[in-house]
């Protein structure tokens, strides 16, 4: 049983304490809050009614010391994570692994009816109120639940009060009145409980997309990370994540995971992406700040043409391959061949490549001339230095002959 009064100690113990408590205190900054957790549910009990707190820590099932705080002072320090009480109060605790809990205020009271609430609801959750009289006025009559004033349900006899699947717009004062037979006899008076106000609690802020840059370089990896937070009392339930880009959904389905990674983002992927948060079992969904991404493409530079046989110099019927090639660049880059005098291209194609060949699978002695290749991304186009394709001599040209040698 918690005592009436703070536990005394001896200077030196006391002082070895404060040591102890600075140093958890310290450690406990970056830690999770502990919770406390009643039974009954109940922030307002009767006199002479007693109520079990019990602490939970970040690791429940860990042996360890607990702090119990009444009204901002240390009242024990316990091996056992529960406590009982009669008395009224703000209690909060601490383990050696959780940070100090949010307070928990426990109303003792003496009157006739009183309206119970429990300690935390958030929303999708199922709210229950409770009108109770008081022992030598348990007989209770008409009982009527009011939210801000306004009469929220009736019952003709005593019944706890149920709405499921509360929103924030839930959030009042509440009260209850009943008809009360007082000691035995036909007397009826009736009794109006104390407003309570109650708040119910958001599950979790909407999320924030955060990425890694609204302004990556094609082909380069980018994260996306869908961020809320569940409070203490509630760091059980499941959340899933989806991910969106300009009206489409990008990850199909809910994932457990809050990130989304894209390998390689390119121009056409630019575009404005959000995400989604939803609790499962309580069906709520919330929806992020939108996020522009803007993907940048390097401009081409570096280009180079080669020729397969080297230095252009081919015999007419062979096959000569042109090579063009560019140093850096991103996106799609068209390639194009061209001849010089010649105003359409031999041939152009277009891919997500530093490298493109062109072909001239048997070549002609008109072939020879001067040639170069063009690359674009769509930012800038450039065009590679002249190489001069020659014919090399054959064996029946030198022999004076006007016609080849026979096949």
């Amino acid at each position: 049983m918690l005592g009436e009064s703070p536990l005394l100690l001896p200077p030196m113990l006391l002082w070895a304490l404060l040591l102890i408590l600075g140093l958890a205190s310290r450690q406990a900054s970056t830690a999770k809050k502990a919770v406390v957790r009643l039974s009954p549910p109940w922030t307002t009990i009767f006199k002479g009614e007693e109520v079990t707190l019990t602490c939970h820590g970040s690791s429940s099932s860990k042996a360890g010391t607990t702090w119990w705080y009444k009204n901002q002072q240390l009242q024990e320090m316990w091996s056992t994570n529960s406590i009982e009480t009669k008395q009224g109060g703000e209690y909060r605790c601490e383990t050696q692994d959780s940070a100090l809990s949010d307070p928990v205020n426990l109303v003792v009271s003496s009157d006739r009816l009183i309206l119970q609430t429990p300690y935390s609801v958030f929303e999708g959750e199922t709210l229950v109120l409770r009108c109770r009289g008081r022992d030598e006025f348990r007989t209770v009559r008409n009982v009527t639940y009011y939210k801000d004033g306004s009469v929220s349900s009736y019952f003709l006899r005593l019944s706890d009060f149920s709405i499921p699947r509360v929103t924030l717009s839930y959030s009042g004062n509440y009260h209850c009145t009943g008809v009360v037979l007082i000691y035995a006899i036909i007397f009826l008076e009736k009794f109006s409980s104390r407003k309570v106000e109650l708040q119910v609690q958001e599950l979790f802020p909407p999320p924030e997309l955060k990425t890694t840059t609204s302004q990556p370089t094609e082909g380069t990896p980018v994260t996306l990370s869908c961020e809320t937070q569940l409070p203490p009392q509630r760091s059980d339930t499941k959340l899933h994540f989806s991910f969106f880009k300009d009206g489409r959904v990008i990850a199909s389905g809910w994932k457990e995971s809050q990130i989304f990674q894209i390998p390689a983002i390119w121009r056409e992927d630019s575009g404005s992406y959000w995400c989604e948060a939803k609790a499962m079992s309580q069906n709520i969904q919330k929806q992020s700040n939108h996020v522009k991404i803007s993907v940048k493409r390097i401009p081409i530079s570096g280009i180079l043409m080669e020729t397969q046989p080297p230095g252009g110099q081919v015999t007419e019927g062979e096959k000569l391959v042109f090579i063009c090639s560019v140093a850096q660049g991103t996106g799609n880059i068209t390639f194009s061949w061209h001849r010089e005098g010649m105003k359409a291209s031999l041939g152009e194609k277009t891919q997500h490549s530093l490298e493109e060949k062109f072909v001239l699978s048997a070549v002609k002695e008109s072939d020879a001339g001067k040639y170069y290749c063009t690359a674009s991304n769509g930012i800038n186009t450039i065009s590679s230095l002249r190489v001069n394709v020659t014919m090399k001599s054959t064996p029946w040209r030198h022999s004076g002959s006007s016609s080849r040698p026979p096949e």
